[in-house]
């Protein structure tokens, strides 16, 4: 019996510090984030997630940008993505988006004739983990911002560091 609680004991302990691997310090404003892809599993009342699919993002722009704050793409949405057809939304959104644990940074998505397959990595990669990229349209200007990951216990403070700066946007 004395073995069988010290499994269950174990098995709680882990699940608690899974739960709070998720949790995320952030508590700054509140911020709605459209995803384009698989959403983060993160935890934290002051950040809202809502899928959105890169069609609408490309058909209805003054809808995406009057309602999010920013946007994340994630790796599994890269390919489709760094499609030429949405270069001009990324450069016209004026609103920060997030290319998330992406190592060859913006590029591939907001130039013409690069896909995130074909993109060159060993010229792009500076060791980043994240990008946030912000076209200035009226001022003919891009920002990019990278941030780096030393190691994956540093996820969760990637993903505060990556919500601040998007709070300051």
């Amino acid at each position: 019996m004395m073995g069988m609680r010290t499994v269950i004991l174990f098995l709680a302990v882990l699940f608690l510090a899974a739960c709070d691997n998720n949790e995320i310090r952030y508590d700054g404003k509140l911020l709605n984030i459209a995803v384009i892809g698989e959403s983060p599993e993160v935890e934290n009342e002051k950040i809202h997630f809502e899928q959105l699919s890169l069609e609408q993002f490309k058909e209805d722009p003054p809808n995406v940008v009057g309602k999010f704050d920013a946007i994340m793409v994630t790796p599994d949405s890269f390919e489709a993505a760094s499609d030429d057809t949405y270069v001009d939304s990324y450069q016209t959104s004026e609103m920060p988006i997030s290319f998330f644990n992406s190592n060859k940074r913006h590029f591939p998505f907001v130039r013409d004739g690069f896909t995130y397959e074909t993109a060159d990595f060993d010229t792009l990669d500076n060791g980043s983990h994240t990008t946030i990229y912000l076209y200035n349209f009226s001022e003919n200007k891009e920002d990019a911002w990278f941030f780096y990951l030393d190691n994956q216990k540093d996820l969760n403070e990637l993903y505060t560091e990556v919500f601040q700066k998007v709070e300051t946007l």
